[in-house]
């Protein structure tokens, strides 16, 4: 009972600890100078660790080197992300690579069914994503020239992460799907703005709503990773009659 007890604390402790985290991140993005995030923005990326750890048996080592990756990606942008880009680079498209991995097993392409995917609301999505890439590159790239194909390699990567969300999301047979395509979007969000931000117009509201979307995104990432299982369609349908 005692080891029980002690267990729910722990569990109910590493929330906690992110729901700390995720209010000094923010309350540092409103208050202070953005150098000052290099120093709370880790605790982020370590309280969702041990979210994991306490909640997932066995423990993913996948999913912990994603954070840490993040933890290193997130130092660099706020140390100096001009200066960094390319280093940024290649962290931002390791932990995409990492995420994809993660989603690998919820993965068939024998679900892929085309007319589940050619659909007005897909076409829309896509449009406006594709409108907004050409947007965001046509702002951006001209501070970019020296690194255009570590900021192409970036936009090829998280394409990737979020066609695989939208995937999963799409042929929905996994309960709590929803929590991806809300992660994706935040994915997508945080790209555009962070770039925004540093390369062509920057303001503190952008760095607030940036730390906002970024940490909601990984929690419910980290949510659909921890609960996702199979929908019973058996069970659906007899809710029904």
């Amino acid at each position: 009972m005692r080891k029980l007890l002690l267990t729910f604390r722990s569990i109910k402790g590493v929330y906690i600890l992110f729901c700390f985290s995720f209010l000094i991140v923010v309350l540092v993005a409103i208050f202070l100078e953005e150098e000052y995030l290099v120093y709370v923005k880790p605790l982020v990326p370590i309280s969702l660790i041990l979210i994991h750890v306490f909640n997932v048996k066995p423990i993913n080592p996948y999913y912990v080197v994603c954070m840490l990756v993040l933890l290193v990606n997130d130092t660099l942008i706020y140390i100096d992300f001009a200066k960094y880009f390319d280093l940024v680079a290649i962290t931002i498209i390791i932990f995409y690579l990492l995420c994809v991995f993660l989603l690998k097993k919820y993965i068939n392409l024998a679900d892929l069914q085309i007319k589940k995917f050619v659909t007005f609301p897909i076409i829309i999505s896509l449009t406006l994503i594709s409108y907004l890439i050409f947007s965001i590159s046509e702002l951006v790239l001209p501070s970019l020239m020296d690194s255009i194909f570590s900021f192409f390699m970036i936009l090829i990567i998280l394409l990737l992460f979020v066609a695989a969300c939208f995937f999963i999301y799409i042929i929905d047979k996994y309960e709590g799907n929803f929590r991806l395509f809300v992660s994706a979007s935040c994915c997508l969000f945080v790209s555009a703005l962070l770039l925004i931000n540093y390369f062509y117009f920057h303001t503190r509201v952008f760095t607030i709503l940036i730390n906002i979307a970024e940490v909601a995104g990984l929690y419910f990432f980290l949510r659909f990773l921890m609960e996702a299982k199979p929908i019973d369609f058996e069970y659906e349908k007899s809710k029904y009659f």
